[in-house]
């Protein structure tokens, strides 16, 4: 989709940024082919000398994140590794002399963390060493000089002449090297092949200082003493004003430079603090720093990718030619998204996305929008999106094999429909004032078909047998490794569903989310003067209680659950065979089911069951919302001192591994961004005169509370936010990091934003 509003001068100042989001810090532009600049330095791992480059949590930084980041001009990140502290800063500047997209400058500093205590010693001052390099992704031939000063030179579409140059201290040495590289996403194996020739050739860990014929890679190799600094600039635009470069290069250099990044300072600092009034809702700086870095991250991390889907070819199109590798490309595309985890999950994800766009909204509503035009630009003839987006060599060599393939019966939550409902609230509030944005509703109007077409795809392909029913198709019927179906296409992949898979299964949470789109398809339409009638009584349908209850509701238990064919005793158990290429005795972990499966309710409260509450589909003066109240308090269920489990403790399969080596994910640990929604529904009843609004208040501020307190304790005492964090275990941090996806929602609770 051709937006104006994302072209002209908002295109240009979008135009560079730290959009490599899997690298410590990584900057290009927002086109295919692209210039490439990064930072590597040299590091130990395993008592061996290696290079830091990519975001890795076997690198086992002590902390690394982006302390202030405004998603467009400026950031300033903060990188401890073994005793180093190392300070990157980025801004970018606007000259009338530059080419397109401006100039950028980076500044490097490194300090050695205190290693002796007072009255010790002095130990030896630290050597240290960094590269910096920049790339043509499209092939083109570098000007390389070398050394303090102008380091390299060349032309790019758009950008037009470029010169990079570096100012590196007089204590410090540099040296340099050009490299012919075909591909750009192995560039720490190639410089590392360059170090490992030089350290057994010449005796030193040192660049060459030599340049191959034709190089499109050039890397400067700045080695002294901590402390010591370095400044990059880049200016573009140079083929037209080469005379007046060096003057733009002074005034992104040096003492300049330190007075433009503080201005820059300043100016995050005062648009966060009218943004979310975190002085007024938090205890202190302790708990306004972990707002900060939230915030800071996952701007920060907003990658810019392009490249190919890869699709497993549908069943009904394979035939006796197709082989098990094979695959469909999905058509070359741009996608600029948040991404979950810079060292784990460095691509776009379908459903974390809507969670991600709640606070990125919040912050720039314009960025927002096109993201979210960048998702569905990605939605292809039949209204389906690809869950997880692996665009480009760079994303696809942190992917394991068997995630790569997306399959296109595989659904993904909705949960743009999230974001894109408040973006349409404030529309309606502000026209309602007499501040009607023009701009807001011609994306609503450009987006709205597709919006449909995506809706329709959900209720065609994931509906169930009973009428108004849905459930999450693609699910592994024939699993012998996993003790419950996973399923991965609900986000909530291992959270506990119907042992045996059939389509006679009715899964909550997607009705739920299905309800949500529906109402927001009926808002939008009002926006944009289409016929409504259609998401009017499919919202009715899907928000009536009494339907709600018949295909969910255990009257027994009181609960909400799923229903399919279910058993609860199932096994894994070890079984021992004979290898029949080695004729060795294995062993492998194997299902077993005990007792067979009956159609029925499937007896596990956890996050599923909360789905009609977070939704808003339970009247607050129904005997079912004074239930769930209960329930959700219930220790045993999902209440904790940390925030609220993912799974009862009452459940079967509670903190019970899926399949040998996976641990649980969903059926325990405290996630943010369920926890979020819990908050943002208790919020809104506690507003709503009733006989609950004041236990609905206390329960908000209490779980608010506990939130709050944990993720920062955490932070402060690791370094990092988190994936999720132990409902058992003092609360500590579990999984990836830092995770500064939908965990940044803790800055949003902070603020009493939903």
């Amino acid at each position: 989709m051709q937006f104006v509003q994302f072209q002209g001068d908002y295109r240009e100042r979008m135009f560079w940024g730290t959009y490599r989001s899997v690298l410590y810090l990584g900057i290009r532009a927002r086109t295919p082919k692209s210039l490439l600049a990064g930072l590597m330095w040299l590091g130990v791992k395993d008592n061996r000398y290696s290079l830091r480059h990519t975001c890795e949590e076997g690198d086992k930084l002590t902390r690394y994140a982006w302390v202030r980041h405004d998603g467009a001009t400026y950031g300033r990140q903060e990188i401890i590794d073994q005793g180093l502290a190392i300070t990157t800063s980025f801004m970018k500047h606007e000259d009338p002399k530059s080419g397109y997209g401006g100039d950028w400058a980076v500044r490097v500093a490194v300090a050695e963390k205190k290693r002796h205590k007072e009255g010790e010693q002095i130990k030896t001052p630290r050597q240290v060493s960094l590269f910096f390099y920049i790339a043509d992704e499209a092939g083109s031939s570098l000007k390389i000089s070398g050394g303090n000063g102008k380091f390299a030179a060349g032309t790019a579409n758009e950008v037009g002449g470029w010169e990079l140059h570096v100012k590196n201290q007089e204590t410090s040495s540099a040296s340099f090297v050009g490299l012919r590289c075909k591909h750009t996403h192995n560039l720490t194996q190639l410089v590392w092949q360059v170090l490992e020739k030089q350290a057994r050739t010449q005796g030193r860990i040192e660049l060459p200082n030599a340049a191959e014929k034709s190089s499109n890679f050039a890397a400067i190799q700045v080695t002294g003493v901590a402390p010591l600094s370095f400044d990059v600039v880049f200016v573009s635009g140079t083929e037209k004003h080469t005379v007046e470069a060096s003057e733009r290069v002074k005034n992104l250099s040096g003492v300049n430079l330190t007075k433009r990044l503080t201005e820059r300072e300043e100016m995050f600092e005062k648009r966060f603090q009218s943004t979310f009034h975190l002085q007024d809702k938090v205890k202190g700086e302790r708990e306004v720093e972990v707002g900060r870095v939230a915030l800071s991250n996952l701007l920060g991390s907003i990658g810019y990718f392009y490249g190919q889907s890869l699709i497993a070819i549908p069943p009904e199109y394979q035939d006796s030619e197709t082989k098990d590798g094979d695959v469909w490309k999905y058509w070359p595309a741009a996608l600029y998204t948040a991404v979950p985890s810079r060292s784990f999950f460095p691509r776009g994800f379908l459903w974390d996305e809507g969670f991600h766009q709640l606070l990125v909204s919040r912050w720039d509503r314009k960025m927002s929008k096109e993201i979210i035009a960048h998702w569905f630009d990605l939605l292809n003839i039949d209204g389906w999106i690809p869950r997880e987006q692996i665009l480009g060599d760079e994303a696809r060599s942190k992917v394991p094999d068997a995630f790569v393939k997306q399959h296109t019966s595989n659904a993904n939550p909705p949960a743009l429909f999230m974001a894109i409902h408040k973006l349409a609230t404030a529309f309606e509030i502000e026209k309602s004032l007499g501040l009607p944005n023009e701009e807001d509703r011609v994306f609503f109007e450009r987006l709205y078909p597709r919006l449909e077409a995506w809706f329709r795809w959900f209720n065609t392909s994931q509906t169930g047998k009973e009428t108004s029913s849905y459930y999450w198709h693609g699910r592994n019927a024939q699993t012998k490794r996993e003790l419950n179906p996973t399923t991965l296409m609900s986000g909530l992949d291992d959270y506990p569903r119907a042992s045996h898979p059939t389509d006679d299964e009715r899964h909550l949470d997607l009705r739920c989310w299905m309800a949500l789109a529906a109402q927001s398809l009926a808002k939008l339409a009002s926006i944009v003067d289409a016929p409504n009638e259609v998401y009017v009584a499919t919202a009715a349908q899907l928000t009536d209680l009494d339907l709600l209850n018949k295909l969910h509701y255990d009257a027994g238990s009181g609960r909400y659950l799923d229903y399919g064919l279910h058993t609860e005793k199932v096994e894994l158990q070890r079984k021992n065979f004979v290898d029949p290429q080695t004729g060795f005795m294995q062993t492998e972990v194997e299902r077993v089911v005990l007792k067979p499966p009956e159609l029925g309710w499937v007896p596990h409260y956890g996050y599923n069951s909360l789905f009609p509450l977070l939704m808003g589909l339970l009247p607050l003066d129904s005997p079912m919302f004074a239930n769930q109240m209960e329930l959700l308090r219930n220790e045993t269920n999902l209440w904790t001192t940390f925030g609220l489990r993912s799974l009862a403790t009452t459940s079967s399969l509670y903190m019970k591994h899926n399949t040998e080596h996976d641990a649980p994910y969903w059926r325990g640990p405290v996630w943010m961004n369920i926890n979020y929604l819990v908050l943002s529904a208790l919020d809104h009843c506690s507003k709503v005169d009733g006989q609950h609004s004041s236990k609905c208040s206390e329960t908000y501020s209490q779980l608010r509370a506990h939130l709050i307190r944990n993720v920062v304790k955490r932070y402060h005492e690791s370094g990092y936010l988190w994936e999720q964090y132990d409902n058992a275990n003092k609360g500590k941090g579990k999984g990836s990091h830092p995770f500064t996806g939908w965990t940044s929602l803790i800055l949003l609770i902070m603020s009493d934003s939903y």
